[in-house]
């Protein structure tokens, strides 16, 4: 995959006024075991960054090596596509083991840090079975971790009695134990699908493994 393709790929936005949800929670029968141990490319965005969590404190993405990440931008008064990708995960969770949900955290940073303070966040998390760490920040700070995942987000023309809405990129970054960004999985991919992107990366290999470090190979 050409980098070009890659960056309008992750730059698509979703009104949070609609979009496909995952219909079937099933999703297709999960690959062979080897498929995910297949090699991952060395995305060229992401990074480590600070903001506050959902106890207020501060949090740097360095603070999860040795862990898997799936980071995604979104915010509370969504209506449809992150409860979905909430709900997803929290299902894909459930078919991890416990050893993988060990090393496996989801990073929630919210593109509307006007109404999503640190309790909020967390009161929000306590309605989803997923083990993720909400955070926020200064707009500045929000922006700039946008920026480092190519994510885009911006208040929509379109209300609700809850007040505004917000059009965003709603795509998962898969962050490795190394802090590298190793995929993207898109917002309609079976949940299947994301145990075995989940898989894949607690499996992919060290950088310095990789036979071209720092280039994006084709997919």
């Amino acid at each position: 995959m050409r980098l070009a393709a890659l960056v309008g790929a992750v730059a698509l936005l979703a009104a949070c006024s609609g979009g496909p949800a995952d219909g079937d929670p099933k999703g297709s029968p999960l690959p062979a075991a080897e498929e995910t141990q297949a090699a991952l490319p060395l995305l060229p965005i992401g990074g480590d960054f600070e903001l506050t969590d959902q106890d207020g404190k501060p949090f740097k993405l360095e603070s999860l090596r040795g862990k898997v990440a799936l980071v995604f931008f979104g915010y509370t008064m969504c209506p449809d596509a992150c409860p979905t990708t909430l709900s997803k995960l929290s299902t894909a969770y459930s078919r991890l083991s416990p050893e993988e949900r060990a090393r496996v955290k989801a990073v929630y940073v919210t593109i509307d840090p006007e109404r999503d303070t640190a309790e909020v966040m967390k009161t929000h998390l306590t309605y989803f079975g997923v083990d993720a760490i909400g955070l926020t920040g200064t707009p500045e700070q929000i922006a700039h971790v946008a920026h480092l995942y190519k994510a885009h987000y911006e208040k929509s023309d379109a209300k609700t009695a809850g007040g505004y809405l917000m059009s965003h990129t709603v795509s998962l970054f898969g962050v490795d134990a190394q802090g590298k960004t190793r995929t993207v999985i898109d917002y309609e991919a079976s949940v299947d699908l994301v145990v075995t992107e989940i898989r894949r990366l607690l499996n992919a290999p060290k950088v310095d493994d990789l036979r071209q470090p720092g280039t994006l190979p084709s997919l």
